[in-house]
């Protein structure tokens, strides 16, 4: 065989095994905590934008902290050190705690990641449900989300127990 036919079909071979690999990770998308859809939401909740300073400077704050915040004392408390440290970015919004008890979840999330929140009513008093829903594939972009998730749920509701729970949504691949 001479050389450049030799030389053909190897290419050829090569071109043949390569067009049958894929260079496309297989993903499959998993719904880990598929009971929150089922899950009712409480009236009259409102979601809260209250920003602070993440627990990479404040040592106070954790990631996968429960907070049940309802007094103004407490509310200045949790707020004190971005407020000691004049953040700029940080929003401390006003909250009537004759009204209202602030409740969140901390939480560290990735760039394309999505939190949804719901309250509902169980026998046992109230859940606090959250569900991390994440587009991401192949990579883990590193961003610094912190997000500690607030709602403001009213005092006609019994809050004296809230149990929380959290879930995730989000894509395997073989990366």
């Amino acid at each position: 065989m001479t050389t450049p036919l030799k030389s053909f079909l190897t290419l050829a071979l090569a071109a043949l095994i390569t067009a049958s690999c894929t260079l496309d990770p297989e993903c499959t998308w998993e719904d880990m905590y598929p009971e929150f859809e089922t899950y009712s939401v409480l009236d009259s909740l409102e979601q809260r934008d209250i920003i602070l300073m993440g627990p990479e400077f404040d040592p106070s704050l954790g990631i996968a902290k429960e907070y049940i915040i309802r007094t103004d004392s407490a509310y200045k408390e949790l707020l004190q050190f971005s407020k000691d440290e004049g953040c700029n970015y940080c929003n401390y919004p006003e909250i009537d705690f004759a009204k209202y008890v602030l409740v969140g979840f901390s939480t560290e999330i990735n760039c394309q990641a999505i939190n949804f929140i719901k309250v509902s009513q169980t026998p046992d008093g109230l859940r606090y449900s959250l569900k991390l829903v994440d587009q991401t594939q192949c990579n883990d972009l590193l961003c610094d989300n912190f997000s500690f998730n607030w709602v403001l749920i009213p005092t006609t509701y019994n809050t004296d127990t809230i149990t929380f729970e959290t879930g995730i949504a989000r894509y395997f691949c073989d990366c």
